[in-house]
């Protein structure tokens, strides 16, 4: 399993994005194979509140 320093500021963007498109923790620590809980850590800023959403993610969950 990775931990959340294994991940990029850019995948952090996606990341924070597909939250806010309303998908499941399970569904996105499952594509990056992190707890669902860092998911929720990233959600209410508790780890890397400094990286802001991605702006355009498409529907493969990369950078558009």
């Amino acid at each position: 399993m990775a931990t959340i320093r294994d991940l990029s500021d850019e995948q952090i963007a996606v990341i924070k994005a597909r939250i806010q498109r309303g998908e499941k923790y399970s569904e996105i620590a499952s594509d990056y194979r992190i707890n669902q809980g860092r998911i929720a850590d990233l959600k209410y800023g508790r780890i890397r509140p400094e990286v802001k959403p991605a702006m355009q993610v498409n529907d493969n969950n990369d950078l558009a």
